[in-house]
């Protein structure tokens, strides 16, 4: 009961939103995404705002906060009356609901968040808990300022206070709810753009059941940038409305929330926010230039709305210019001279567009694409499309540090959107010319049900088992350190090289910090954002040495002895120090022993 509620407290200030200025004519599942996507941004901006006046969240302003939300909904649902909502609504939540189950049971045998991306998500959350809002830095934690993009934690932290699930468990659950609204976000945008629900239908079921993405980022533990490819397609969505329409000022501010919670939930969003309006503005010139006539008053009204989301979310993109400047790419440019197509990147490629039924999807792309560019309405989509398919051609383009595998892990919006565009077309074409309706509409329905059925047996194991940290036995150990050693203490870990001259934690040592607090060697791989260089450039050198002990001799001692450690954490069959090394080593007293996990005491003189 409690974290249906949690749920509905979190919809609350979108649900508000759209009860006073959400558009009639959206359909259930529109309505749905926008209600969600609003959500998310209004919370994120919330505590934006409440960092900037330096105001922490207590559970008197968090209950005012949620009680005005309640009231302005309750409000507006009267206002509305009996037509507030209409049977596609009841379409809308089976639908959402057929992908939390699907979603749900990817990830049933997962015991926390998955890999090491979910480290560091997690110590945020608890850091934000602790804090009552958006911190500053994570000291104690992790040391030096904080600046990264907050919006799925300052979700998640909400989620978990209301929920009174653990920040790890909120993230695991709030995760999957996410992965599952996103075929409602795609849902909306294809809506928006063809004006025609079959192709928001088809282009729904395959993201949620045919493509790799986005389900594949429950294996990495990717809930950030989740969270902004979720709300992505409704502010697109909802820029296209803005444009189409010209609403009055007050409708609009939708589009600024969504605008500043796509720039606060991902960097990565936010650029591709920005091209997407970038080639909005050259089409809208082009087109004024070509009829000789400017439509000022649409542009201001898609624009207006867009700048003041920006204006909202400045406050924190100064911070993250501040603190990142020195080692963020400014420019756009090519790795090397020659433009060689290397074959490990395009299998790369090949894997995260996959798997199989993903292929016919692309090429079908191919012909959505080309329609979308001899039709206006659907130009600047298209033509946003084509340069992101042109970033992910791993031909050494870099922009603003983004690499062509971030692109390639969004494709999966624009191939099942142009993919069911071609679908429909090709449809009604058949449908028109053979005049076999009632047949035509047999053959397809049957087509797609076997396609995204092949596309879910496919798709059914979305956990890579290479990157499965954490057993059973690590949950306890974990329950243990928590309960049994101060919160001062400090760990050695079995780590590894993660890449980017950074080291991970081989197994549940990992997760030391971010579920109990206490530190350990690589504590997460956030370690090196924010602190100094010098500070990162210590515990990168301790982890390494870490990575080569094999054996309690002079080399651990001294690894102990510079890092500090009171204790290590040692898992059977993960990394190069293991118990059977450990039992006559003098110094070292077993205080815990697992069926796979063993804790021991180092003892000083």
């Amino acid at each position: 009961m409690r974290l249906a509620l949690a749920f509905a407290a979190l919809l609350l200030p979108g649900l508000a939103w759209w009860l006073w200025f959400g558009d009639r004519r959206k359909d259930g599942a529109q309505a749905l995404a926008e209600i969600i996507a609003i959500s998310a941004s209004f919370i994120a901006l919330g505590t934006l705002g409440f960092y900037t006046v330096r105001l922490k969240f207590t559970p008197l302003l968090l209950g005012i906060v949620l009680g005005v939300c309640f009231g302005v909904a309750f409000a507006g649902l009267i206002r509305r009356g009996k037509g507030a909502f209409n049977k596609t609504w009841l379409f809308a939540l089976l639908g959402l609901a057929v992908a939390l189950v699907w979603r749900f049971w990817q990830a049933r045998d997962l015991l926390l968040p998955n890999w090491v991306d979910s480290q560091h998500h997690v110590l945020i959350i608890r850091k934000m808990i602790e804090f009552g809002g958006l911190p500053s830095t994570l000291e104690p934690y992790l040391p030096g300022p904080f600046y990264y993009h907050f919006g799925f934690h300052a979700v998640g932290a909400l989620f978990s206070v209301l929920s009174g699930l653990d920040p790890a468990a909120s993230v695991l659950m709030l995760g999957q709810v996410i992965n599952a609204c996103v075929g409602l976000a795609v849902y909306a945008l294809a809506k928006q753009l063809s004006k025609d629900w079959r192709i928001g239908l088809l282009a729904a079921l395959f993201v949620t059941f045919a493509t790799k993405m986005p389900g594949y980022y429950l294996t990495w533990g990717r809930y950030t940038l989740l969270i902004g490819v979720m709300i992505l397609p409704v502010a697109i969505a909802e820029a296209i409305h803005a444009w189409e329409n010209h609403d009055k000022w007050w409708k609009l501010s939708g589009l600024s929330l969504l605008t500043a919670g796509t720039l606060l939930s991902h960097y990565f969003t936010a650029f591709l926010l920005a091209i997407y309006l970038v080639v909005f503005g050259i089409d809208w010139i082009v087109g004024a230039f070509i009829k000789k006539k400017a439509e000022l008053q649409a542009f201001l009204t898609l624009f207006t709305p867009v700048f003041l989301g920006l204006l909202f979310s400045a406050r924190w993109y100064i911070r993250v210019i501040r603190y990142s400047a020195d080692f963020i790419n400014k420019t756009f440019r090519l790795s090397s001279r020659k433009i060689i197509l290397d074959q490990s990147q395009l299998d790369y490629l090949r894997y995260i567009l996959g798997p199989t039924p993903a292929y016919f999807l692309v090429l079908l792309t191919i012909v959505g694409l080309v329609l979308g560019l001899f039709r206006p309405k659907w130009r600047p989509f298209a033509i946003w499309s084509f340069m992101l398919i042109l970033f992910t051609l791993p031909l050494g383009f870099e922009i603003l540090s983004f690499r062509s595998d971030h692109f390639g892990l969004i494709l999966f919006l624009i191939i099942s959107l142009m993919s069911a565009i071609c679908l429909i077309w090709l449809y009604d074409q058949l449908s028109q010319k053979l005049r076999m309706g009632k047949l035509i509409q047999i053959f397809f329905f049957v087509i797609i049900l076997v396609f995204v059925c092949w596309g879910a047996y496919t798709n059914m194991d979305a956990i890579n088992d290479s990157t499965l940290l954490i057993a059973e036995d690590d949950i306890a150990a974990l329950d243990w350190i928590d309960t049994h050693t101060p919160m001062d203490a400090r760990f050695f870990v079995n780590t590894t090289s993660w890449g980017y001259g950074l080291y991970r934690s081989r197994d549940g040592g990992g997760w030391i910090l971010p579920n109990t607090g206490r530190w350990s060697l690589s504590p997460t791989i956030f370690y090196a954002y924010g602190g100094d260089q010098s500070v990162s450039a210590t515990w990168t050198d301790w982890s390494k040495r870490a990575s080569n002990i094999t054996t309690c001799g002079k080399d651990f001692w001294e690894l102990v002895e510079e890092a500090d450690l009171d204790y290590v954490y040692i898992r059977k069959g993960t990394g190069g120090l293991q118990s059977e090394e450990l039992i006559n080593c003098g110094g070292l007293i077993s205080i815990y022993q697992g069926e796979l996990v063993s804790i021991w005491l180092i003892e000083r003189p």
